[in-house]
């Protein structure tokens, strides 16, 4: 199984950094680090993580990170990692970027198991 980080995820991830970096440079460092190896350990358990409040998909997950909430999408081999929410930086359209994952996932889904 592979990770994939959405163009999307990876702005908001940066701005966050960003923003972190402004207080303390090492913190922001150390928050990307573990931030990524949250997501990359997805690959052993993609399921380990509660189903996403936003969606009504049990291919569309929330991985709970120090208060921020990584929605990402599992399809047959590939996790696709699509928002990064806080209170400070939810965007529908990154939501809408994961709804538009994940009806592309179950369509596939549904057309390969009939």
């Amino acid at each position: 199984m592979k990770i994939e980080f959405d163009p999307e995820f990876m702005a908001a991830l940066i701005e966050q950094i960003r923003t972190i970096a402004e207080d303390k440079p090492s913190a922001a460092r150390d928050f990307k680090q573990a931030l990524i190896a949250q997501c990359k350990s997805l690959v052993d358990m993609p399921y380990r993580c509660r189903k996403s409040i936003y969606y009504n998909d049990e291919h569309v997950r929330d991985l709970v990170f120090r208060g921020y909430v990584i929605v990402y999408v599992i399809q047959d081999d590939m996790i696709t990692i699509t928002s990064l929410i806080n209170q400070q930086n939810f965007k529908s359209k990154m939501i809408k970027s994961a709804k538009k994952i994940a009806k592309s996932a179950k369509e596939e889904y549904d057309l390969l198991n009939g």
